[in-house]
């Protein structure tokens, strides 16, 4: 298939996956821990490990029941017709296969590389029951692609985070099945990016032509309200602190990672962050090499830290006023663009007005980089 426009960074949050999809095939143990759905006056509510989690078929990553003008945008989707219907039997569109090939359509892509269900490693607790609950959401999510369609739908599976082994293991699984990628949550993690057990993944990645992913899913060193009183005084205060700031939990990922050496021990191993922004990367790179020369040269590095991501990092973003001066001490075979659907600051349906506003002041040829060319070159997307 010829491809003009693809999204780097879709996605297919837990809230939209079939209500019954883990507790009609857990084993009797897990029943009442893995993910599931309750039937209350309201709708039907997710409830993890024996949690409360929000709505099934909710607004975004956050389980959130629709509520007029909580999100700008959301309120714009709906007016083109996107819904959010908490009752059994309906039909969300991201993971309804026609519906979400209508929106492709609507948003003028060819086609997408969709992150899936991100922060359900971080949900489960029981090591076991979490490489299992990840196993099922992979089976189903290729064979919801080949449903929705193969050439355009190409999911990333979510690795297990607590085990190397076990990662590596559902890797190559999941190159089986023809998956392309996989996401591995880095918050939760049994051990820190830098421990080098997590080579086993790595080699496994290599061997198979699978990108690793690491996607932002929030940065967590925040000083949250104190009490529900203070939370409803200072709600939008203390959201816009942490939207403003979601992005730059994948700077620790993106040090851990090169100073782990993985680049250095598996240089056909490729790396991604995951709608983790660009324009903060030169200061990263910057300050890596220096304190890399100036204390931690003893690990040996053939390259300064940051040519490795050069040669074996992507990074993915939406829109960033500020790039056009950046892309020079990044390269421009390193950055992918995505339009982030169906999250509540996604782009769709207007992702070609965006771009075509982003990027008017670069050549063609860089622009079919940012959105086709390092992608599908990145998958394997012929």
């Amino acid at each position: 298939m010829s491809y003009e426009l693809i999204s780097g960074d879709n996605h297919i949050d837990l809230t939209y996956c079939p209500p019954e999809l883990w507790s009609d095939a857990a084993p009797a143990k897990w029943k009442a821990s893995v993910p599931r759905c309750e039937e209350r006056d309201d709708g039907l509510h997710w409830i993890i490990d024996g949690q409360e989690k929000g709505m099934w078929n909710g607004v975004g990553p956050g389980f959130l029941k629709y509520q007029q003008g909580a999100f700008g945008h959301i309120d714009e989707m709906k007016e083109v017709g996107f819904e959010w219907d908490n009752r059994r039997g309906a039909r969300p569109r991201p993971t309804t296969p026609e519906l979400r090939v209508a929106d492709l359509d609507r948003d003028g892509l060819d086609a997408e590389i969709v992150y899936g269900c991100l922060m359900i490693n971080e949900m489960l607790g029981d090591n076991e029951m979490c490489t299992w609950a990840d196993h099922v959401y992979n089976d189903w999510v290729a064979d919801f692609a080949r449903q929705a369609d193969p050439n355009r739908v190409f999911p990333l599976a979510i690795v297990p985070n607590r085990d190397p082994k076990a990662a590596a293991a559902e890797v190559r699984r999941c190159a089986k099945l023809g998956l392309r990628g996989g996401d591995l949550a880095f918050k939760g993690m049994s051990l820190p990016l830098w421990h080098h057990d997590w080579d086993a993944l790595w080699a496994a990645a290599a061997e198979c032509n699978f990108p690793i992913s690491f996607h932002s899913t929030g940065f967590k060193a925040l000083r949250a309200p104190d009490t529900p009183e203070m939370e409803k005084e200072y709600l939008t205060e203390y959201r816009l602190v942490r939207s403003a700031l979601f992005q730059l939990d994948t700077m620790e990922v993106l040090v851990s990672l090169l100073a782990s050496g993985a680049c250095e021990r598996y240089p056909d191993f490729n790396f991604v962050l995951g709608e983790s922004g660009v324009t903060w990367l030169p200061y990263v790179f910057d300050r890596l090499d220096t304190e890399y020369h100036d204390r931690a040269r003893s690990l040996g590095f053939k390259m300064k830290p940051s040519d490795y991501f050069r040669r074996q990092g992507f990074v993915t973003y939406q829109q960033d006023q500020y790039l056009e001066s950046i892309v020079p001490l990044i390269g421009e075979d390193n950055i992918i663009w995505g339009a982030d659907y169906p999250h509540p600051d996604c782009l769709w349906p207007e992702s070609q007005k965006t771009l075509d506003r982003n990027l008017s002041g670069f050549p063609p040829a860089v622009r079919r980089k940012f959105t086709r060319d390092n992608v599908a070159r990145l998958y394997g997307l012929n």
